[in-house]
């Protein structure tokens, strides 16, 4: 059953393309490889079938435009923590301030004279009635209060008897959320909920809102104001009034919405409010960082329909000038490089440098070579390469794919040997590429720029050579001043019956690749000898069929043998110990 789903899975691909699969073939390959293969196939068809864009998607695109919001404002993610529900909150522990009303539930026992534990809910009309005491009007009053008015009545009535009251269950209320709350509406929470538990269960602040201002109204008079950044910025809660039935809370229209860029500790958009100053926004930003370039310092303000790119010479003018909604205060921030340098030098390790530092600066910081230093070897790693090499090598894999799918397309007889071919396409897809920039350090005329995040390597000086592929001894050999290439191939004790003589790889210690034919160049006159230098690595690859592009191989190989040197000479595999 498997073997026939596998069968119309690759069959259909290729009804589109009016080919013949070979299934022998197929099988024959290593289970990645055909996976790959199976999914190139894949790739093909849709690619067929997809020539115009559909429009299905364009849904998405308008939900992603719809829901854009202020995320980067800064306290937008305190509420993010919005329950799934709309349950009253309930919370253990209340305190003594805690003030009662209509649907609360008191637990009062008695010892002494009267000896009962019983349960009190409060009337409509605010009292509890005990036994033999009569009503007691609680309503309105705190717990503690209500505790002392309670133990007062109980021990007129009953001499000698000790009371203890507790909360034993808390009443709901009904508030309404309004304004610029995420979620406006009437809510149902806990007696013990203040306006933070409200507006979470609300969603917390929408799109327009204010985090600044969110007001308590009761019996139409506006009781409490919140400001959520004096407890972002402060700590501080200003707001420990708890709800009471019919309590509004509204959120106020955001007011100043300020953008703080470049050399600032907290990048985001602060809300000020009306008269603030844009000094209040570089303190909301937790002030300048140490990097920043304090000769660059700019306010965009939109004035008369257009942006204006205001100068300011210093940041102290800030405290003078009012926040205007939609202003963007930018500082540039000095452009250092986070670098790395190991191997043979003085004081490896990671190093900060600044924009325009080039490659010699580093190793002078670094303290210099050490003795044993081997500079034309250096390994020098730049991320955007990495990027590049990674594109690259997997464009090149995927050609070697597309090959393979030729074999198929064409018919597999099983007489050829493609074992070569799957075997690059293996090794290629095994690599690690690697962003390997060639240098040379033994020219100082034009110095090679710092990004951030490179990386600089220097071997130490090497009496070897690495040779491996088909020869009949892979390894290390010893360095031999003023021998070619066929002295290494004998040290290694000669190539195998698959080793394609045609075409023999040789990397150098600086990074350069290099192919050569032994019909070419082994029997050629000495002056057209082969040049090995110290540290290289020489490769002698498997012969392959010659339908598959002579520039494709050597690509591939160039590739594999470049990402091998770099892990060889980061591992020290070359130096001598």
């Amino acid at each position: 059953m498997i073997k026939f789903f596998l069968y119309i899975l690759i069959i259909i691909p290729f009804n589109s393309l009016a080919q013949e699969i070979n299934q022998s073939y197929l099988d024959s390959l290593p289970d990645d490889i055909k996976n790959d293969v199976i999914l190139r196939i894949d790739e093909k068809n849709k690619y067929e079938k997809n020539v115009y864009r559909s429009i299905d998607n364009s849904s998405d695109l308008k939900k992603d435009l719809a829901t854009i919001s202020a995320d980067d404002i800064f306290g937008s993610n305190f509420f993010d923590s919005v329950q799934s529900s709309f349950m009253p909150i309930n919370a253990p522990n209340i305190d003594d301030s805690y003030v009662l009303d209509f649907g609360d539930v008191l637990g009062i026992q008695f010892i002494g004279q009267k000896s009962s534990i019983d349960t009190y809910p409060l009337a409509r009309d605010g009292s509890i009635n005990i036994l033999d005491i009569g009503k007691i009007f609680v309503a309105g009053q705190t717990l503690d209060k209500a505790s002392k008015l309670i133990d007062s009545k109980v021990t007129q009535a009953f001499i000698g008897t000790e009371v203890y009251v507790t909360l034993n269950n808390i009443r709901d209320v009904s508030v309404l959320i309004s304004g610029g709350a995420f979620n406006p509406g009437v809510y149902t929470l806990s007696g013990n909920s203040n306006v933070l538990h409200a507006l979470n269960v609300a969603g917390g602040i929408g799109p327009q809102g204010s985090y600044r201002s969110i007001k308590l109204i009761r019996d139409n008079e506006v009781i409490d104001t919140l400001d959520i950044y004096d407890i972002l910025l402060d700590g501080y809660f200003n707001s420990r009034t708890r709800l009471r039935n019919g309590d509004i809370i509204f959120v106020d229209p955001r007011a100043n919405l300020i953008t703080m860029e470049g050399s600032f500790k907290r990048l985001a958009k602060y809300e000020l409010k009306e008269g603030q100053m844009l000094s209040e926004a570089i303190n909301y930003a937790n002030g300048i960082s140490t990097d920043s370039d304090l000769s660059n310092i700019f306010l965009y303000r939109l004035l008369d329909g257009e942006v204006k790119t205001i100068p300011i010479s210093n940041v102290s003018q800030f405290k003078k000038i009012k926040a205007n909604d939609m202003d963007r205060v930018f500082i540039r921030k000095h452009s250092f490089r986070d670098v790395s340098i190991d191997g043979a030098v003085l004081r490896p390790g990671n190093y900060k440098m600044i924009e325009g530092e080039n490659i010699f600066d580093l190793i002078e910081k670094a303290g210099g070579y050490s003795s044993n230093a081997f500079p034309a070897g250096a390994v020098y790693l730049n991320k955007d390469a990495e990027l590049i090499n990674i594109n690259a090598s997997k464009l090149l894999y995927e050609s070697f794919i597309d090959g393979l799918l030729d074999v198929l397309q064409k018919g597999y007889s099983g007489d050829s040997d493609y074992s070569a071919l799957i075997n690059i396409a293996k090794e290629l897809k095994n690599s690690e590429p690697n962003g390997r920039v060639i240098i040379d350090l033994l020219d100082d005329s034009s110095p090679t720029l710092l990004k951030n995040k490179d990386s600089l390597f220097i071997p130490e000086k090497s009496n070897s050579i690495f040779i491996f592929g088909e020869v009949l001894n892979e390894g290390p050999l010893l360095f031999k001043d003023g021998a070619d290439i066929k002295h290494y191939l004998n040290e290694a004790s000669g190539l195998k019956d698959t080793a394609d003589k045609g075409s023999i790889f040789i990397l150098y210690a600086n990074g350069t690749t290099k192919n050569f034919s032994t019909n070419r160049n082994l029997f050629a006159s000495q002056s057209e000898q082969i040049i090995v230098e110290p540290g290289s690595v020489i490769y002698v690859p498997r012969k392959i069929d010659k339908s598959v592009s002579n520039r494709l191989t050597a690509q591939a190989y160039a590739t594999i043998l470049g990402n091998i040197g770099v892990t060889l000479a980061s591992l020290s595999v070359l130096n001598d110990k």
